[in-house]
């Protein structure tokens, strides 16, 4: 309750939370086809079954990233149960005192090139809790390390240069239909996007982030997430003061604290795919069999997970996570119960975000299963026809940002939509090379605000809602997508 001018007491006004805006979405997503299958050839009307299902199947479609979550949720749990991180974040917090907002610019500058190389998006959620404590203890709010983290991953990934997962399929995809494509040119403009959109959200957060660090009151959270977040990260705060009250960075914390980040590296080190950069020195020892489509030997990276680094996933990581939380747990000095209560401490802390990721992808689900996905594409390329560069570039961009909305894969949106748009931008002239461009630049930003995006588990680790996120990343947003627009017109125009 809060006082008024009056004196009268009023009511804390309480924010409508990230799974029911999920679920209201998801309804009426599947009220819309019930609507749209009367005149709209190609859709179905979604059942009262499928619309109770499809949270459901999101959560099955997830569940290796659900699991992987909890899992590195209990490792964080024993690493708390150490007291490691408070302490690891309080020597941080003494050392870059002054220099804060380095952090910040060093922190995007490398989720930003992971971003644009690998498509490091779904990969960032553990880093949002971490980075949460570490600004709060700075004298930032969580506001800040969440959009450090958003905005770094999600820069570029717009900009995405050898992506696989964007860049890669995309190419495959234009290939299949007979078109060819210039790799240079693909990454130069995929550089330019990102060094752009890196400087205008480095701009948009240092602005925040120094006016909150004078004046707590200029926060946009709400108190309710304010509570929140001090209620997770006070603790950190307060440890991250001079003086006795500060935690001892102890030899065991130090150790705990270094295998943390030590699997934190591996685990990157297993997502990138180093064979498409001929890297082989993970691979080294192994002999795959074509025919089969599995290691007949398996290399020695890969004795731990069954596959080598570079070829990880979820489960993968589920794996490598468990084993070093018992490590963690081992060398820092825990008997067996405290490990055991420490992870399902952690893991407990972890559930409402692993179901985060089911409500997330039970819209476009639901919109697969009914085809309204399709007859957006189809209505898309329709719209684009005989169109010049100047209209192509806006056009298309707004078309790839509506699809990305719908269809949250990466790479199925590019192996769907390329030999579509593909032959159309060929057929008007355009640089098959740009129309790849655009589609990373649309596909990148929805990454940034779409509630079938990756990030809500984030924001929730970070103690922001995602009403608060948008309303803050509202302005950053429509400067990116100006920005890549204008690159993706000229573009247009010069090649």
């Amino acid at each position: 309750m809060s006082e008024t001018s009056g004196g009268k007491t009023a009511k804390e006004k309480v924010m409508i939370s990230s799974y029911t805006i999920l679920i209201a979405i998801t309804l009426l997503v599947g009220l819309a086809t019930i609507v749209l299958a009367q005149f709209v050839p190609g859709v179905t009307a979604a059942s009262v079954s499928d619309i109770l299902a499809s949270p459901v199947l999101g959560f099955l479609d997830g569940i290796e990233v659900s699991l992987f979550l909890l899992i590195l949720g209990g490792c964080l749990g024993i690493i708390n149960k150490l007291g490691a991180l408070d302490a690891g974040i309080a020597a941080l917090v003494r050392r870059l005192h002054g220099r804060e907002t380095v952090l910040i610019a060093v922190i995007m500058a490398i989720f930003a090139l992971l971003g644009s190389t690998y498509g490091f998006c779904e990969e960032t959620i553990p880093f949002y809790g971490l980075l949460a404590a570490t600004m709060f203890a700075a004298g930032f709010d969580t506001m800040v390390a969440a959009a450090t983290v958003l905005l770094g991953a999600g820069v570029g990934c717009l900009g995405s240069t050898v992506n696989p997962f964007a860049c890669g399929v995309a190419t495959d995809s234009l290939a299949s239909v007979g078109i060819e494509v210039n790799q240079g040119i693909v990454i130069a403009l995929g550089a330019i996007l990102t060094v752009v959109s890196y400087a205008i959200s480095l701009f948009f957060i240092l602005r925040y982030a120094n006016r909150v660090r004078r004046d707590k009151g200029s926060t946009i959270l709400s108190l309710q997430e304010r509570h929140a977040a001090e209620e997770a990260y006070g603790d950190g705060a307060a440890s991250a003061a001079d003086g006795p009250a500060a935690l001892e960075f102890t030899a065991k914390r130090k150790v705990a604290l270094a295998l943390f980040g030590v699997s934190f590296v591996i685990m990157i080190c297993g997502f990138i795919p180093w064979a498409d950069f001929g890297v082989d020195i993970f691979t080294a020892g192994g002999v795959y069999d074509e025919a089969a489509e599995a290691w007949t030997v398996m290399p020695w990276s890969g004795l731990l997970t069954g596959n080598p680094l570079g070829e990880w996933y979820f489960n993968d990581a589920s794996i490598w996570f468990f084993l070093m939380a018992i490590v963690i747990g081992v060398f820092g000095g825990l008997r067996e119960n405290e490990i055991v209560d420490g992870f399902l401490d952690g893991a407990a802390d972890m559930i409402g975000v692993a179901l985060m990721v089911g409500l997330s992808r039970a819209i476009s689900i639901l919109m697969g299963q009914t085809g309204l996905d399709m007859v957006i594409l189809d209505s898309a390329s329709t719209a684009l026809e005989g169109t010049s560069a100047l209209a192509f570039g806006p056009i298309s961009y707004l078309v790839y940002l509506g699809l990305s909305v719908v269809i949250t894969s990466t790479s199925a949106l590019a192996t769907i939509s390329m030999p579509i748009l593909g032959p159309l931008a060929a057929n008007l002239g355009f640089a098959p090379e740009v129309v790849i461009t655009i589609f990373c630049a649309a596909n990148g930003l929805a990454n940034l605000f779409s509630p079938t995006a990756v990030f809500l588990p984030g924001l929730l680790l970070a103690r922001v809602q995602y009403p608060t996120w948008l309303k803050w990343a509202l302005v950053p947003i429509i400067a990116i997508a100006v920005a890549s627009v204008v690159v993706c017109t000229g573009a247009l125009l010069v090649l």
